[in-house]
């Protein structure tokens, strides 16, 4: 009997130990996330209060966009633009998650020279953290690559690992589209399941997100099979889209984050989503030219509801199966937030 008590105790410390020592996939992917894609750093209190309520554990700020601005006839400069400004402090007990955006053109720009330009963004981010108290454990890049610069930006993820200490992880972010590729050399994917539509085509129903845009890559048990371990980003947001008539279609015009337009008689609804001016209309309190919107223009309205997003992600969860993952939201902004209920936001967040 002494034998088991004593047993049973080593048993308990050892529990307990590798609980607090967890140093699986598992443990580290655990807790909700969410993205913040603004240029000044600023919670008012919902979103605040969003984080709390919703056990969110990771925010991913970009910090900048890395992008190929044309200078002269003689060739091209990669520059960081819409770097974050921090009006406000992070939020204690959430690990923040530095997220770079790579332009394709600036990723084109950068073949043989990644090594340059991974130490420079590295020495970019490092100081921001420094500057505004910010300590971090996982770095994201964010690229669309393609074929053809797949390559490149797997150099320039080569890079930046070696450049890591070893506390840091680094992720990138993993489009539909780029599944059927080798995986980038990195620690962990983010599968981004939305902007899956073309926005610029009138006849597109939601290019936010669509179920029929997204099963199709999702075929061949794809996502059980992909030898990259992989949390899961959902849509939470919504944005208009304003289309100009042409001789035989239309043509998109420009993006707008309006999304109601109840108030509006001048807009006639065509079908669930769209809406088509009968006179010239002006959005903008100031008077502004850019928020115009003139006669026989339409405008397609696109939000997912939390229905859609549901049915896609039981499609998902069904091929990740036991993979230990976390779901993560775009993005954090009351705005956006606020058109979805606390049980909806917890039925995305939830891993079945």
């Amino acid at each position: 009997m002494k034998y088991l008590y004593k047993l049973s105790a080593i048993l308990i410390s050892l529990y307990i130990f590798c609980s607090c020592n967890d140093n699986s996939p598992k443990a580290e992917q655990a807790g909700n996330g969410i993205y913040y894609w603004r240029t000044v750093f600023s919670l008012n209190e919902y979103e605040k209060e969003f984080l709390k309520k919703h056990n969110v554990k990771k925010l991913y700020i970009k910090f900048f966009d890395v992008d190929n601005e044309w200078r002269s006839q003689n060739g091209d400069r990669i520059i960081p633009e819409a770097t974050i400004q921090f009006k406000d402090s992070v939020p204690s007990g959430v690990n923040i998650v530095p997220t770079i955006y790579i332009t394709t053109s600036a990723m084109e720009a950068m073949q043989l020279k990644e090594d340059v330009y991974a130490e420079k963004i590295l020495k970019r981010i490092n100081a921001m953290c420094r500057r505004n108290g910010i300590q971090f454990k996982e770095l994201q890049l964010d690229c669309d690559w393609t074929k053809h610069t797949q390559k490149y930006f797997y150099k320039l993820c080569d890079e930046i690992k070696q450049l890591l200490d070893s506390t840091q992880s680094l992720s990138s972010t993993i489009r539909l589209h780029q599944l059927t590729q080798s995986p980038p050399p990195v620690d962990k994917g983010v599968l981004m399941v939305y902007n899956t539509g073309n926005l610029m085509e009138m006849t597109t129903d939601n290019s936010i997100f669509s179920r029929k845009d997204i099963a199709p890559y999702l075929r061949d048990n794809r996502l059980s099979d992909y030898p990259l371990p992989l949390d899961v980003a959902y849509p939470a947001y919504g944005w208009s889209l304003v289309f100009q008539p042409g001789k035989d279609k239309y043509y998109f015009f420009r993006i707008m984050r309006r999304t109601d337009f109840s108030s509006y008689p001048q807009l006639t609804k065509v079908n669930k989503n769209t809406y088509e001016a009968t006179a010239d209309i002006n959005f903008s309190p100031d008077n502004k030219y850019e928020d115009n919107v003139y006669e026989k223009y339409r405008i397609r309205v696109e939000r997912p509801t939390a229905k859609e997003i549901l049915e896609v992600k039981k499609l998902i969860e069904q091929q990740l199966g036991d993979k230990p993952h976390s779901n993560i939201l775009y993005h954090l902004d009351e705005s956006q937030l606020s058109n979805y209920s606390d049980n909806e936001i917890n039925k995305i967040y939830s891993r079945n």
